[in-house]
C-alpha cells in the first residue's frame, strides 16, 4: 500500500511509504533550486514517484500536513478576539518589507514568495484552504497523469505531522513528545503529548498568538535577517553577545508554575497583522530594527539576540521539565521548528531529567511531510518505519557523475578508496566538496553532500566564511565526530547523529580544535556511526589516523542562499563558483 505525504508552506516536501516503508522522502528546494521553496512539491512527487516506479494511479492515500478549515475557524475566532487591533491585517503591510502582495497577487501568483511577509492574509488563509479542497487536482498537474485513480485524502493535524514525524520512526514505542513551531491547523503553537505505540495522546496544546516560534520569528526580522529563514544565523549570532537584555527580555514570556507560558503581547504586533513584526513598545525599548545587510552586526544587537535566545532556552526548559514531570517518561521526541534550536535542545537534555532524546532531521515544516503519511500509514495498521531516516534523498549512479565531470572539463581520476585519498587532502589544509550516496534530509549537511575541512587549522572558519559559503563572519560550522570519542572531546558524548544538539567543547580540546568551536565555547555536535554512514566513518577514521584527531568539520554542500546540492551537476557548478580546493564526487577525484 502506497502513501503519499506532502507539505506545503515553505520548505515543502513529498514522502512516500510502501507497506510502512519510506521509499523516498526530499524537500522541493533540492529540485527547484529554490531555498525554502514553499510552492506545490511538484518535483519532489515526481522523483518519488519515480523512486518507486509507480504513477498516481497505484497511490492508495494522500496525506496533506494541514487542516486548512481548522485554520479558517480559528483564524475567524482570532480575528474577533483581538478585534479592532486586528484591522490591522487590511492594511496589508509588510512590516521592514513595505507593501505586500494584494489579495489577488497572493491567490494566483505561483511563484515563491521573497519573504515571509510578502502575502495578504485573508489570501493565504483562502489559499491554505483550496489546497487542501484540491489537492488530487493539483497531483495529477504536477504528475501529467490523466488516468484513473483510487488515491484517498487524508488532511492531518499539522502538529500531529510533525509529533509523527518523530514518534514513529523513533527507536522508541513509548515517549514524551513536545511540537513547537509558529503554528499550525488549529492556531496550536506547541503540542505537549505522549506517544505510545503507534498513538499520539495530547496533553495540553498552548495557541496562537502565545508561539515560541512566532517571537523568535519577529524578533530575527527585528535583527535584520529574513523571519521562518535566518533563525539559525541569530542563534549563532547569540554567543557574541553579552546579557544586557536578559532581564527586560524576560517581560517578553510569562512562565507559569504548571509549565504553561504566556507571550507579553505588548511586544509584539504578530497577533494583529499575521507579519512577523514586534511592537512599537519594542522599537522604542530596543531601537530601530536594524537593516536587513550583510555588514558588521553592531554589539547592541548581538546583545539582543543573546537575550532572545537565552529567553527561549529558559521557555523551553520551563515547558520540557514539566513535560518530565507529568509523564514521567525519561525520553523526548521532539519536532517542528522550534527543535531546530539545537543550543536549547542540548541544555534540554541535559538539564530537565529526561535520559534520552530524538529528533528526526528533517525537524520544520518540511519533516510534517513525512510525518503526515507516518501519521496516515500507522492509522490503517501498517508497520511503523524502521532504520534509515537520514539519508532518503536522490542518489545517482557514477555515469551521471563522471559525466558531470567531463562536461564541465574538469580533470578527474577514479580513487580507490576515496576516504583515504579526502582524508589526506584534508589533513593537508585543503577545503573539499564531498559527495556520496543518498541525499540526506533536512537543513544540516549530514556527510552525504558536505563541504569539508581540518577543525585543528585556526583560519579554516574564517576561510570557509569568506572564500567558500560567503556568509556572515559570525557564523560558526559544526564538527562531525566519531561517536566512540565524542566524549574526549565534548561534555557530552550523547550520540547526535543528525546535528540537533549542543554541548560545550571541553576546555582542554578547544585549541585543538578551534575551527569547530565557537565564541562560546560550544559545537553543534555530530556523532558519525559505522552504521549510520559506513563511508563517512571510514573517511573521518582515515583522518584520525592520520593527525590524532577524531572530526573533520562539515558544512552544507552549496554556497550562500542557495539550497543543499542534489546533483552532481549541482556539485560540480557549486565547487567550480567557490574557493573549495577539491571535489570527491563518488570515487572520483578532482582538485584545482
Amino acid at each position: 500500500m502506497y502513501v503519499l505525504g506532502l507539505s506545503q508552506h515553505h520548505d515543502s516536501a513529498a514522502a512516500l511509504l510502501h507497506d510502512g516503508r519510506i521509499v523516498a522522502f526530499c524537500e522541493e528546494e533540492r529540485f527547484s533550486r529554490i531555498k525554502h521553496d514553499g510552492g506545490f512539491p511538484v518535483g519532489a512527487i515526481q522523483w518519488c514517484l519515480r523512486s518507486a516506479g509507480i504513477t498516481l494511479g497505484d497511490v492508495d492515500h494522500v496525506a496533506y500536513f494541514f487542516q486548512g478549515r481548522r485554520l479558517l475557524w480559528h483564524a475567524g475566532k482570532h480575528f474577533l478576539r483581538y478585534f479592532p487591533a486586528t484591522l490591522a491585517v487590511l492594511r496589508n503591510d509588510a512590516g521592514d518589507y513595505g507593501k505586500a502582495r494584494g489579495f489577488h497577487e497572493t491567490t494566483t501568483r505561483r511563484e515563491t514568495s521573497t519573504n515571509a511577509d510578502d502575502h495578504h492574509m485573508g489570501g493565504t488563509l483562502l489559499v491554505l484552504w483550496r489546497r487542501a479542497s484540491q489537492l488530487e487536482a493539483l497531483l495529477r498537474a504536477a504528475t501529467g497523469y490523466d488516468g484513473p485513480t483510487k488515491l484517498k485524502v487524508h488532511l492531518v493535524d499539522h502538529h500531529h505531522a510533525h509529533a509523527g514525524s518523530a514518534l514513529h520512526i523513533s527507536p522508541w514505542d513509548d515517549a514524551a513528545i513536545i511540537a513547537w513551531d509558529g503554528i499550525g491547523s488549529d492556531g496550536t503553537s506547541t503540542l505537549l503529548a505522549v506517544g505510545e505505540g503507534d498513538r499520539i495522546h495530547d496533553l495540553r496544546r498552548v495557541k496562537f498568538p502565545h508561539s515560541l516560534g512566532a517571537m523568535y520569528a519577529d524578533v530575527t526580522g527585528w535583527l535584520g535577517f529574513h523571519p521562518t529563514r535566518d533563525e539559525g544565523k541569530v542563534m549563532g549570532l547569540a554567543a557574541y553577545g553579552r546579557p544586557t537584555f536578559v532581564e527586560q527580555f524576560r517581560d517578553l514570556v510569562r512562565l507559569d508554575s504548571d509549565g504553561r507560558y504566556a507571550l507579553n503581547l505588548s511586544w509584539f504586533r504578530h497577533h494583529a497583522t499575521g507579519k512577523h513584526q514586534v511592537s512599537d513598545k519594542f522599537r522604542a525599548t530596543f531601537g530601530p530594527p536594524r537593516p536587513k545587510t550583510r555588514d558588521a552586526v553592531p554589539q547592541h544587537y548581538a546583545d539582543v539576540a543573546y537575550a532572545l535566545q537565552n529567553t527561549l532556552e529558559e521557555a523551553g526548559l520551563h515547558v520540557a521539565k514539566w513535560v518530565h514531570e507529568k509523564t514521567g517518561n525519561p525520553r523526548l521526541l521532539t519536532a517542528g521548528g522550534v527543535a531546530l534550536n539545537s543550543v536549547m535542545n542540548g541544555k534540554i537534555l541535559l538539564q530537565t531529567g529526561f535520559e534520552e532524546f530524538f529528533a528526526q532531521p528533517a525537524a520544520a515544516d518540511d519533516g510534517s511531510a513525512l510525518g503526515a503519511a507516518t501519521v496516515v500509514s500507522a492509522g490503517l495498521g501498517l508497520p511503523r518505519p524502521r532504520g534509515e531516516y537520514i539519508f532518503l534523498g536522490p542518489t545517482y549512479a557514477e555515469a551521471d557523475m563522471e559525466k558531470a565531470l567531463a562536461e564541465a572539463g574538469l580533470p578527474y581520476e577514479r580513487r580507490d578508496p576515496i576516504t583515504k585519498t579526502a582524508a589526506a587532502a584534508i589533513a593537508d589544509g585543503k577545503i573539499i566538496g564531498w559527495f556520496q550516496g543518498r541525499g540526506e534530509v533536512g537543513p544540516r549537511a549530514l556527510g552525504n553532500r558536505s563541504i569539508l575541512a581540518d577543525p585543528r587549522g585556526a583560519d579554516t572558519k574564517d576561510r570557509l566564511n569568506e572564500k567558500v559559503k560567503h556568509r556572515e563572519p559570525f557564523r560558526p560550522f559544526a564538527p562531525s565526530c566519531l561517536v566512540e570519542h565524542a566524549g574526549e572531546y565534548f561534555a557530552s558524548g550523547y550520540p547526535s547523529p543528525v546535528m540537533l544538539l549542543v554541548f560545550d567543547v571541553l576546555e582542554h580540546q578547544r585549541a585543538v580544535v578551534p575551527a569547530i568551536t565557537h565564541e562560546d565555547g560550544t559545537a553543534r555536535v555530530q556523532t558519525v556511526s559505522p552504521v549510520d554512514n559506513p563511508v563517512y566513518h571510514e573517511l573521518i577514521s582515515e583522518f584520525y589516523a592520520l593527525t590524532g584527531v577524531p572530526m573533520v568539520v562539515n558544512t552544507s554542500f552549496n554556497d550562500n542562499e542557495e539550497p543543499i546540492v542534489c546533483t552532481p551537476q549541482d556539485a560540480v557548478r557549486c565547487y567550480l563558483k567557490t574557493d573549495m580546493d577539491a571535489l570527491a564526487l563518488g570515487p572520483f577525484w578532482t582538485q584545482k
